[in-house]
């Protein structure tokens, strides 16, 4: 018997966590740029404290960011952070 309940997608999330189903494309933002970051500092290599030098941030946002601890870091930061990795970033609106 599971002792945790699983979301397969960020509408599932939105439902068991009874938020708007409108926060679903942000959460679903935020989590592609989360796997993007880590992505990024996982083939560069990079300590937690490179890629925050790199990124302009504090290690412990880094390392916030990987362990997706993110209830104080913004979308806004995240793009800067991961663009600051060399990443692009777009938003696409269909």
């Amino acid at each position: 018997m599971k002792s945790y309940l699983e979301a397969k997608n960020a509408k599932e999330l939105c439902k068991l966590l009874k938020l708007p189903l409108s926060e679903a494309p942000k959460i679903e933002m935020r989590t592609q740029l989360i796997v993007a970051i880590k992505r990024a500092i996982e083939r560069g290599k990079l300590t937690h404290s490179q890629a925050a030098t790199k990124a302009g941030v504090g290690r412990t946002v880094i390392t916030a960011i990987v362990n997706g601890n993110l209830g104080s870091i913004s979308t806004d930061r995240l793009i800067d952070v991961a663009h600051s990795l060399g990443l692009r970033v777009q938003l696409k609106v269909a």
